[in-house]
């Protein structure tokens, strides 16, 4: 039994010194050398999902496609629910034009997370280009194809399911400051609006440049907003968490 206790104290003492032996040279630099690797690999998988972003919020602001009279409705449809198509009745300055010339920017739907592909064979079905809601007595359609502020951030950062301006919040990580904004963040006010930042148009960092689905245009565009209006109604600088390490 002795002899046992021995060999177990042996062993155990063998252990624990190998535990606790200090890295050579050649075993710290390989390490580190291995940890700088893999830092360099997550920032360049970082860097192409922000360009990736920004490519995918281009394409639906800059999507061309033309609708017809079969793309538009106003009224209340079979279920009561009342439907707006953004097309020029509704919005004269704004709206997608019925004539079937072309238009720019794929239509905001409510509650929308179409792609492209989507988007494009919808029309082609005839289904509504786009869905405005109207205060108690929208709810949300499959009869329309388009995007909304959070479906378009949604497809920016490659999402599988749509999310709300609630749940953006929850998958994401709050920046201390607008200054730290990046490519491929987002501003976003729950239960009211998301826009994804592109550029800040200033060397003072006032003027940001983003790319947004509003209802108030109707469609998925380009726009600048000032820092301190942002900021006064409660704007988010947020961060995508896959984005961070």
């Amino acid at each position: 039994l002795m002899r046992a206790m021995g060999i177990l104290l042996l062993v155990s003492g063998c252990a624990s010194s190998a535990a606790t032996e200090p890295l050579n040279g050649s075993q710290a630099a390989s390490r580190s050398a291995v940890s700088t690797a893999e830092t360099q690999s997550f920032e360049n998988s970082v860097q192409s999902a922000r360009h990736e972003a920004l490519r995918v919020a281009r394409a639906f602001a800059d999507y061309r496609w033309s609708g017809g009279e079969e793309n538009a409705f106003h009224g209340f449809d079979k279920w009561r629910n009342w439907i707006d198509t953004p097309d020029q009745k509704q919005l004269p300055d704004y709206g997608w034009q019925l004539d079937g010339k072309e238009n720019v920017g794929i239509p905001y739907q409510w509650g929308g997370f179409s792609d492209l592909r989507q988007f494009e064979n919808g029309i082609e079905e005839g289904l509504l280009a786009g869905h405005l809601p109207r205060k108690g007595q929208s709810g949300l359609t499959r009869k329309a194809v388009g995007v909304d502020c959070s479906g378009l951030v949604s497809r920016c950062w490659g999402l599988r399911s749509k999310q709300s301006t609630r749940s953006l919040l929850r998958i994401s990580v709050q920046l201390s400051s607008y200054d730290d904004l990046l490519p491929g963040d987002i501003l976003n006010l729950v239960n009211n609006h998301a826009m994804l930042f592109v550029r800040f148009e200033d060397s003072s960092r006032q003027t940001l440049h983003v790319i947004e689905a509003t209802a108030s245009k109707g469609k998925v565009h380009r726009s600048v907003h000032e820092r301190s209006m942002l900021m006064s109604k409660g704007y988010l600088p947020l961060r995508y968490q896959s984005f961070v390490k």
